[in-house]
């Protein structure tokens, strides 16, 4: 199992917005930003990059993967289980600063999936008490959109779409199985996956309230 421990109920509503990676999340999440004033948090595994800085450089985004060992390198994937815990840590702050009614992009399942996607595990190797998450209002899954899709790692836009919904299919498996609404957002524009949003969050707001 990937899921940890489930949170009790609580009054804080937070919605999430998951997918694989180039499905529209962020700049669907923006324009809700933008036009309609919802607070959005920005995804833990690219803070964790970020403040890993220069720590996490050495692989061209265009060649073929190669493990890098050094003792200062740290990426998610040279170093898998030590990554994964950085990004759940700040998964669990953001979610702590998060107010009722925010965005997430990306729960705290999205990191099990990459971890165990690219160490061949079976499970999460949760450690003894680890701290339960927030229990998400509803948790929102783009739909992978092929045109999106470009070349990297040394693998086609073709295969990167098919391991993008490879992704969408594990993660769409994690929440459910974790007891979560997934709701899947398909391919359309900006402005109407901003909507179907916006509407069903309301809907899932005032039905957890009643």
């Amino acid at each position: 199992m990937g899921a940890a421990m489930r949170a009790p109920e609580t009054s804080k509503r937070l919605f999430v917005a998951t997918g694989a990676y180039s499905c529209g999340k962020t700049t669907t999440l923006r324009h809700l930003a933008t036009t309609r004033g919802h607070r959005v948090h920005g995804e833990a595994h690219r803070r964790v990059l970020d403040e890993l800085g220069a720590r996490t450089h050495g692989h061209p985004p265009d060649a073929p993967f190669r493990p890098i060992d050094a003792p200062d390198h740290v990426c998610p994937l040279c170093r898998k289980r030590e990554f994964a815990g950085r990004v759940l840590e700040t998964q669990k702050a953001i979610e702590a600063e998060a107010g009722d009614g925010d965005w997430l992009e990306r729960g705290y399942l999205d990191p099990v999936e990459y971890y165990l996607r690219t160490s061949g595990e079976t499970a999460y190797p949760w450690p003894p008490g680890e701290p339960a998450f927030e229990r998400y209002a509803l948790v929102f899954l783009f739909a992978v959109m092929p045109e999106l899709q470009a070349p990297r790692w040394g693998k086609s836009s073709e295969a990167r779409a098919v391991e993008a919904e490879r992704i969408n299919q594990r993660l769409g498996a994690l929440y459910r199985a974790a007891g979560f609404e997934v709701v899947d957002v398909g391919p359309g524009t900006v402005e109407e996956r901003a909507e179907l949003l916006a509407s069903r969050a309301r809907l899932g707001g005032a039905a957890r309230r009643a």
